[in-house]
């Protein structure tokens, strides 16, 4: 249990609120003061958060522990139980020395899944390092596949209701595996459901063409036909090493392996959908993160059958090495590989016997052996140069990363290394425990000091309760604010409504009103900052800055430089060595003498 902590906090370090947590927090701090965001382009006309009561609950917890505080407690109880609803999981098929590398593979690997054209900054991941719905929602979806295995039905009905109440999107693979487990539908029942899904998506109703137009410039990675040939292959993979490991097993785990398969393709198939047909509600739901689970549980399957069959014969090892190469180029060639040696392991193992191989497996073999190899060799080297790199940044001081931060290096075929490292220390500690014992808990103990790094001067001023208000009355509380180039001092500062930026167009895929508003914001800013860059007079300056201020909806806005001849309030950011500059817009649609615009 050392050794899966250590894994765990090397691997999933705290860094504060960031990419999608910045979202949640926003929507918890909207819930305790509504009328400071009702202008908000995010919330104006609804957003993800109406289908979740997730932040209802954070604002409870920001009232009790401040912001930062209750994104930490939050993403503490989250990761607690993430790695008990996985283990409860990973018991049901693997026991042993299997059992701890098989979450330690499960703790170590990154865990990315879909699209990562966008991802944006490790978001499309299961385990986040960050606050969100997700992170409630995973450990409970986890814990209903648990229960449902232990016979606990009832149990698990009710933690899927409560992850859909966090994440419906989250929950949506475990609703599926309940109710595969439970019903156990039949080839002719899947299919004829697989038809009705079909009919029913084009009947739906459409996003129109402007609108998808937006929803594919501001999240292109929700349509599969934005999708690499990789991405687009990977769940095939997952889905072939889970079918691969029904064979020859128990009644209860082939039957769990089919259902949580099952559920990958449902959520695939009905993303292939929702692109074809362009159903909003579809398109929405964005039901490829089925992936997460699938992705999931197949590691924990190839383990299974790594100690179940390796021993058995040099056939059975074959196939194992296959899958495993499949799973290591899932993003290339694994997915079609990991298929067809399903088809392969399913007429080898149903007998129970050793079983015999096409003559040209070995060969095929060896050279996805030597290629895997090859590709795995150039990664290292790739990685190596990166950890050399870093290591002379810290030791001349200029590295941006926290200084010991030793999670970052772990990437890639380096991450493997964590899990090898478990399975070494299991064999250590059969020969010499209090070795073993001593090492594992020198290493906890480095990553139990290494995990938390929200300690940066953003982290500490942004999400903290400003003791003094920024540009102090002049700003109204229910003003809105176009901060450059800044959302978050707007949003976690301030604490009120934005104007527009492109982070807060992920509200587009929810709402067409949002999607068009949205654009029409973000062009005028586009056209502001593009004016802004060209113009070196100061009268094209204060043009740029009258055009941006005619929309009605603006009414502060808070730029870097200053515009000769028009008197600002100025504010001295404790973060950068310039001021920044507020101009009320109300005095610039008047046109009002330019004494009369400072802020007072």
């Amino acid at each position: 249990m050392l050794g899966l902590a250590a894994l765990w906090l090397l691997t999933h370090r705290y860094f504060g609120i960031q990419h999608d947590g910045l979202y949640y927090a926003v929507q918890a701090l909207a819930h305790n003061t509504p009328e400071a965001f009702a202008h908000d382009i995010f919330f104006a006309f609804g957003s993800q958060d109406d289908y979740s009561l997730f932040s209802r609950v954070y604002a409870q917890l920001i009232g009790l522990l401040g912001l930062s505080g209750a994104a930490l407690a939050g993403l503490l109880v989250a990761q607690l139980a993430w790695a008990g609803a996985a283990a409860a999981m990973a018991r049901h098929w693997l026991s042993g020395s299997a059992f701890w590398i098989g979450l330690a593979l499960v703790f170590a690997l990154p865990g990315h899944y879909g699209s990562q054209a966008e991802a944006a900054h490790d978001i499309l991941r299961y385990a986040e390092s960050f606050f969100t719905a997700r992170s409630w929602a995973e450990p409970l979806v986890l814990g209903a596949v648990a229960a449902a295995l232990a016979g606990h039905r009832n149990l698990a009905i009710g933690a899927t209701a409560l992850a859909f109440l966090c994440h419906p999107i989250i929950a949506l693979p475990g609703a599926i595996f309940l109710a595969a487990w439970l019903v156990r539908p039949s080839a002719r029942l899947t299919l004829a459901i697989a038809a009705i899904a079909a009919i029913s998506a084009f009947l739906l109703p459409e996003m129109d063409p402007a609108w998808l137009a937006e929803v594919r410039r501001r999240a292109r990675f929700v349509m599969l036909d934005t999708w690499s040939w990789g991405e687009l292959s990977e769940p095939l993979a997952w889905i072939g090493i889970l079918l691969a490991a029904s064979a020859g097993a128990s009644e209860k785990a082939r039957l769990a392996w089919h259902c949580i398969a099952l559920a990958g393709a449902a959520g695939y198939y009905l993303a292939v959908l929702g692109t074809f047909s362009h159903a909003a509600l579809l398109i929405q739901a964005q039901p490829w993160r089925c992936l997460w689970l699938l992705k999931l549980a197949a590691l924990q399957a190839l383990v299974a059958m790594f100690a179940e069959r390796w021993p058995r014969s040099l056939a059975d090892r074959w196939l194992l090495a296959g899958l495993a190469i499949a799973a290591l180029t899932a993003q290339t060639l694994g997915g079609p590989a990991a298929l067809a040696l399903a088809l392969i392991a399913h007429r080898a193992w149903r007998n129970g016997t050793a079983p015999e191989l096409p003559r040209w497996l070995p060969i095929a073999g060896y050279l996805a052996l030597a290629v895997t190899l090859l590709e795995t060799l150039l990664a290292i080297v790739q990685h190596v140069g990166f950890l050399l790199q870093r290591i002379g940044e810290m030791l001349t001081g200029d590295s941006l990363m926290p200084k010991g931060d030793l999670a970052a290096y772990f990437q890639g075929p380096l991450a493997l290394l964590l899990p090898l490292g478990m399975a070494l220390l299991l064999r250590l500690q059969a020969r010499r425990p209090r070795v073993a014992l001593a090492i594992v808990a020198l290493a906890a103990g480095i990553a139990a000091a290494g995990w938390y790094r929200a300690d940066d001067a953003v982290q500490r001023f942004a999400y903290s309760s400003p003791l003094v208000r920024p540009f102090g009355d002049a700003i109204g509380r229910t003003d809105t604010v176009h901060w450059q180039g800044n959302l978050i001092y707007t949003w976690f500062v301030l604490r009120q409504s934005a104007y527009a930026s492109r982070e807060q167009g992920a509200s587009a895929l929810f709402s067409r009103a949002a999607a068009m508003e949205s654009a029409r914001r973000q062009k005028r800013i586009d056209a502001f900052d593009a004016a802004s860059n060209r113009s070196g007079t100061t009268r094209e300056q204060e043009s740029a800055l009258r055009e941006l201020c005619r929309d009605p909806a603006l009414d502060v806005a808070i730029l870097a430089q200053p515009i000769d001849g028009l008197a600002a309030r100025a504010w001295s950011d404790p973060l950068r060595q310039s001021p920044w500059y507020l101009y009320r817009c109300e005095a610039l649609r008047a046109n009002t003498p330019e004494s009369a615009l400072a802020a007072t």
